[in-house]
């Protein structure tokens, strides 16, 4: 498993209004997703901590508040192999804590979704510090 996503034959069609109209809807996506955490706060941390149960799951998410490959966290937590990582990465993304990303060079990594993100920082670092 290559942290590049893989090039596929294709043609590849690009146009500024849709460019326009994938950042305007992106932009109302993370307003709404912003209202949701600021309103819902109590019920979103709730939700966070009972995904983070694990001393695993809380590291990897504090590692992951600057965006990371698979590879810099298996490292980082010198785990044997990408496997054993994603173990504990899938339960993450399933409960919508992570999310991955493609840089332009193709590269994957996983960031902060934006309903963890958008949480108070002293609620976020509370969260994360009791390791």
């Amino acid at each position: 498993m290559s942290d590049k996503r893989a090039k596929k034959d294709s043609v590849e069609v690009s146009s500024q209004p849709l460019q326009e109209e994938l950042v305007a809807i992106r932009d109302r996506l993370s307003a709404i997703e912003t209202i949701q955490s600021i309103s819902n706060a109590t019920v979103v941390k709730q939700y966070v901590q009972e995904h983070l149960k694990t001393k695993d799951a809380k590291k990897i998410m504090a590692e992951c508040e600057e965006p990371k490959t698979r590879t810099q966290l298996k490292k980082a937590f010198d785990y044997g192999s990408l496997q054993a990582l994603d173990y504990h990465l899938k339960p993450l993304r399933e409960a919508d804590l992570l999310r991955p990303k493609t840089e332009g060079d193709g590269t994957v990594v996983f960031e902060w979704s934006n309903l963890f993100r958008r949480l108070p920082k002293t609620t976020i670092k509370a969260i994360l510090s009791n390791r």
